[in-house]
């Protein structure tokens, strides 16, 4: 998978990404240690799959898929999707919550088959009505 060429411009295998919501990793690759010649880095990113952690970039070599948390960790039990939306993070049987953008298409998939996973969140993420609502005006008459 590696060309041969590209061996001494990498580091050795590691995790490269980690979920935002879980903090567990859900890729594995090589650091890109010594800088790589644009021409070079092109042909390589045609080849194989780079991904920007910034500041450092990494050839990934094994991602976790939707499938694998499923898995995993179980069936989805609800999905988070923002204001506008789109996808937020998604939970699953055993608790954990799933935010990386590579889960998007499988759990907007789960959400259409089946709407009453809906939970509405605003645009960082945070379900919405999970705090009581204060009512800014009372309505009514005060006691004499």
């Amino acid at each position: 998978m590696v060309p041969e060429w590209a061996e001494r411009f990498l580091g050795e295998h590691g995790e490269a990404e980690h979920d935002p919501r879980s903090g567990l990793p859900v890729a594995w690759g090589r650091e890109v240690v010594e800088e790589i010649p644009e021409d070079l880095f092109d042909t390589l990113r045609s080849r194989c799959e780079m991904s920007c952690v910034y500041p450092q970039w990494f050839l990934i070599e094994k991602r976790w898929h939707f499938s694998d948390i499923l898995m995993t960790h179980g069936g989805v039990r609800a999905v988070g999707v923002g204001p506008g939306g789109g996808f937020k993070w998604l939970k699953v049987e055993d608790g954990t919550i799933w935010g990386h953008s590579s889960f998007r298409s499988g759990a907007i998939e789960w959400l259409e088959r089946n709407q009453r996973l809906l939970v509405k969140c605003d645009k960082e993420g945070n379900e919405k009505g999970k705090a009581p609502r204060i009512p800014r005006v009372s309505i009514g008459r005060g006691r004499k």
